[in-house]
């Protein structure tokens, strides 16, 4: 697979306060790929986060990976805040 940056706009989003936050990527920015992968993220520019990137599952096509309360600061993020991510394939 390509290690070409992705790069998209995506909304923080998170189910509820004790789960961690999470960023879903739609499977047309990730064309070709069906399983899970490591990758350097950067939100805003901030980073990189070494993140595992991984598919939704449950029938859906999409896939997603999780944030830290950490990442978030650093980034200057929360939930439901639209940020720029760039995923950068790892290896």
């Amino acid at each position: 697979m390509s290690r070409d940056a992705i790069v998209f706009i995506a909304r923080i989003l998170r189910k509820q306060r004790d789960l961690p936050r999470y960023v879903v990527i739609d499977p047309e920015h990730l064309p070709g790929r069906n399983a899970a992968f490591a990758a350097n993220v950067f939100l805003n520019g901030a980073g990189p986060f070494a993140r595992n990137i991984r598919p939704w599952g449950k029938g859906s096509d999409v896939f997603f990976f999780n944030l830290t309360g950490p990442q978030c600061r650093k980034a200057g993020i929360d939930t439901g805040d639209r940020c720029e991510v760039r995923v950068v394939p790892a290896g």
